[in-house]
């Protein structure tokens, strides 16, 4: 018991990235994206190009002002957001683990899933990137929602519905990537067949994709 001990301990202390420094990590990139997006991005040009057929330039002024308070308590909350995130699906993924009786740390998939959250975050680099190379005028409603290597890019969207059109924006190869991380992730556990964590990570794939699907149209029939 003492030599597993000495080397669980040995294995943890190699581990130059730890946990906390991963969340850390995903909190303050995400952050300066944030406050890179605003400051570079959504522009007082672009405001006016996005709702100058709508709205008077001193409401538009308004709002604007609005947004930016808001963004404010955006950033004091992310460290919250983005924990409750993480631990969200830390807990779909460890559910059918407990149901096995199988015990794995919750913090051993916490981390599993913090690293595979660094896939989703670099979507919103790309994202920040192809924007700020954009022309200001050349920025719509829909380019502000361009999902990189998306199914969507294929399609014409006048085909669709938005809310079908949204739900297809979630199938792109970073959401695959998330997969392989997470599935790589639970491999090393070495607690089930290979092919059970496969069917693991789709389930709850799919599970997070229908609960975001859902969450929207409420929000959107609500209001």
């Amino acid at each position: 018991m003492s030599n597993v001990i000495a080397i669980t301990n040995e294995e943890e202390n190699d581990i130059m990235l730890k946990t906390w420094h991963l969340f850390f990590l995903i909190v303050i990139v995400s952050v300066l994206i944030s406050i890179a997006f605003q400051k570079f991005i959504m522009t007082r040009e672009v405001y006016y190009s996005l709702l100058g057929n709508q709205m008077e330039d001193y409401r538009i002024d308004d709002y604007m002002s609005l947004m930016r308070k808001f963004q404010v308590w955006g950033y004091i909350a992310t460290p919250l957001i983005i924990w409750l995130r993480i631990a969200f699906v830390t807990f779909l993924i460890q559910l059918p683990f407990m149901l096995k009786n199988i015990d794995i740390p919750f913090k051993v998939i916490f981390r599993i899933i913090a690293i595979a959250y660094l896939v989703l975050l670099s979507v919103d680099v790309i994202r920040f990137f192809y924007l700020y190379f954009k022309p200001a005028a050349q920025i719509t409603v829909d380019s502000l929602s361009f999902m990189p290597l998306a199914l969507t890019n294929l399609l014409n969207k006048n085909d669709y519905s938005e809310m079908i059109f949204s739900f297809l924006n979630k199938i792109n190869l970073f959401e695959l990537l998330w997969c392989v991380v997470v599935y790589f992730g639970l491999v090393k556990t070495k607690k089930m067949e290979n092919i059970d964590y496969v069917l693991i990570v789709f389930f709850v794939w799919i599970g997070i994709l229908a609960l975001t699907f859902g969450v929207t149209l409420f929000i959107r029939v609500l209001f």
